[in-house]
């Protein structure tokens, strides 16, 4: 609960054109402790508040002004999100009244476990490291009331990980991490930690080498996505600059001039990128896009190779093979993007 009680004795009294010394009289006190009551530095007794209330002509609620919070859970957990938010230190005190209120509850114990693993990850205060620790070990367990599917047990036990590791406790730190690791999320982190620590070099590398497939995979998708949206926005100046960005990078990243799988994907590539020039009135360039996607999917489907070895840092392996989600040949991809284009680039093909 929370109360204006200085707040509305002063405005009170600046109502009725008192001074503090002339209040004070009236109340039978000195005028130090009218003061005091303004200033927050004390509260006057009961009977005092009575009294004030009576001569002010208000009711004791008007006067101390409470403001009673929201205490149902989900305002409680919303309260605990902005203190983590907002850097509120103060609000340690309440998400530790909230988790004894509602101990079975995930949202309110982990909201407090954040808390503490965001204001001990920036202070390094190792109570509050440990307190984060002992909380999100607390939040797996409750875990099967979550409800944000960015929130599992490995991304909990990710950052249990971290308080650990802040706590120079890298053995723990490296065993949760594995632990962890479902989809090879914490893959580069593993890799950091066993360098950092003097841990195996070609155990290090094989998490790095497979975080970096991964992440190389996962770029493609996202750009092949943002290349849809793009055009179905009519965005074509988006979709230009980012195909202009993402083809050059692939092809830094191949190996030799051999065709590979990049190659198929540089492929999809120009070929969003004609239609993007085409839309925007660039008929030339478009052309020129479509006669380069057709003469890499000509090369690569006369010898297709898949193997991530053609991937620049990737060791060699015949245990290691690249796939996509796109048609069998590189030339099907193309005719599929141009099968909904202007005549003229699909007479192309």
């Amino acid at each position: 609960m929370e109360t204006r009680i200085a707040e509305n004795i002063r405005a009170y009294r600046k109502q009725r054109g008192l001074t503090q010394e002339q209040l004070a009289e009236v109340l039978g006190v000195s005028a130090g402790a009218v003061y005091k009551w303004e200033s927050k530095s004390s509260l006057p007794e009961l009977k005092l508040i009575m009294e004030m209330a009576d001569f002010f002509d208000v009711s004791v609620d008007m006067l101390l002004g409470y403001q009673m919070k929201d205490n149902r859970l989900g305002a409680t957990v919303d309260r605990l999100w902005e203190a983590s938010n907002n850097r509120d230190y103060d609000m340690l005190s309440e998400a530790e009244k909230a988790i004894r209120k509602y101990p079975h509850s995930f949202d309110v114990v982990f909201a407090g476990a954040h808390l503490y693993y965001t204001f001990g990850a920036e202070t390094k205060k190792e109570p509050w490291l440990h307190r984060a620790i002992e909380l999100l070990q607390k939040s797996k367990l409750l875990v099967s009331q979550c409800t944000d599917p960015r929130v599992n047990e490995s991304t909990i036990g990710g950052m249990m990980a971290e308080m650990h590791e802040m706590l120079g406790e890298t053995d723990k730190a490296l065993e949760l991490l594995k632990a962890n690791n479902a989809g090879a999320i914490f893959n580069d982190l593993i890799g950091i930690e066993l360098l950092s620590h003097g841990g195996d070099r070609e155990e290090a590398n094989d998490y790095l080498e497979d975080g970096f497939l991964r992440t190389i995979s996962s770029l493609i998708q996202v750009v092949v996505g943002y290349a849809m949206l793009f055009n179905a926005q009519c965005d074509n100046e988006s979709g230009m600059e980012m195909m202009q960005w993402i083809i050059p990078f692939l092809e830094g990243l191949k190996k030799t001039k051999e065709p590979g799988f990049l190659d198929k994907m540089i492929v999809v590539f120009y070929s969003f990128l004609a239609i993007f020039q085409y839309n925007s009135g660039k008929r030339k360039e478009a052309v020129e896009s479509i006669k380069r996607a057709t003469s890499l999917a000509r090369d690569f489907d006369a010898a297709p190779n898949y193997a991530a070895n053609m991937v620049k840092y990737v060791r060699d392996s015949e245990r290691t093979n690249a796939h996509d989600l796109f048609g069998i040949t590189a030339m099907d991809e193309v005719k599929k993007f141009l099968q909904n284009a202007d005549p003229e680039l699909r007479d192309l093909l």
